[in-house]
């Protein structure tokens, strides 16, 4: 089993689990890796055999806590070079993902931590994640869903959880980008879109996009 194929997979279940030791099951890992079920249960087994997981047939994978570890080390390269990519070659913040998915492969310690001072030791990506510390510790924060935003409250948008180039666009489109301010005007309580101010400018979101914006209460 290849080294790029482990960390994609413990990555994956990682990000899957939510950072904690939930359980993944093999149709979540293969819905999100774009292979067959069967591709998945033989590199879940191999896994196992390497200790990175806990396996349990008809039941699912967790990581173990070398296999965690193994992970965020990966997440901390992925968001390190995200940051990096922005700041300092001026990529957008819809380009960086998939460039990064190539680059955090790379494993130098010394290279991550060289741009981690380069970055003044960034503790979130431009999507807004927080990247872990070289023990693999995360900042908590406080921050919610705009999906949980309540109506006449000012809030700070603080992160997505969609990284697609179509949605970030789509964000920009609207100015609501990482730091905006925005005040909730109403939520429709038929399908729960929110309409909003942002920038002097009234927006409606859809629930959907509602679920994928990270705030802070201002």
């Amino acid at each position: 089993m290849q080294s790029e194929t482990i960390e994609n997979y413990l990555k994956t279940i990682y990000h899957i689990s939510g950072g904690n030791a939930s359980i993944v099951n093999n149709k979540q890992l293969a819905d999100k890796l774009g292979v067959i079920p069967a591709t998945v249960t033989e590199a879940v087994k191999k896994l196992h055999e390497l200790k990175l997981v806990i396996y349990e047939k008809s039941y699912g994978t967790r990581l173990t806590a070398a296999g965690s570890k193994m992970a965020l080390s990966i997440v901390r390269r992925h968001r390190i070079w995200e940051t990096y990519l922005e700041k300092e070659l001026g990529f957008g913040w819809d380009e960086v993902h998939e460039i990064a998915e190539e680059l955090e492969h790379i494993k130098n310690d010394k290279l991550i931590k060289k741009l981690s001072e380069k970055l003044g030791h960034p503790n979130f990506d431009p999507h807004g994640d927080p990247i872990p510390d070289e023990k693999g510790k995360i900042q908590k924060s406080n921050f919610i869903k705009l999906s949980e935003a309540r109506p006449k409250k000012n809030y700070k948008i603080m992160g997505v959880t969609d990284h697609s180039s179509a949605f970030l666009k789509y964000l920009e489109k609207h100015q609501l980008i990482i730091g905006a301010s925005l005040s909730i005007k109403t939520i429709e309580q038929f399908d729960h879109s929110i309409v909003l101010f942002c920038k002097n400018k009234e927006v409606s979101i859809s629930p959907k996009a509602t679920e994928c914006i990270i705030v802070q209460e201002a």
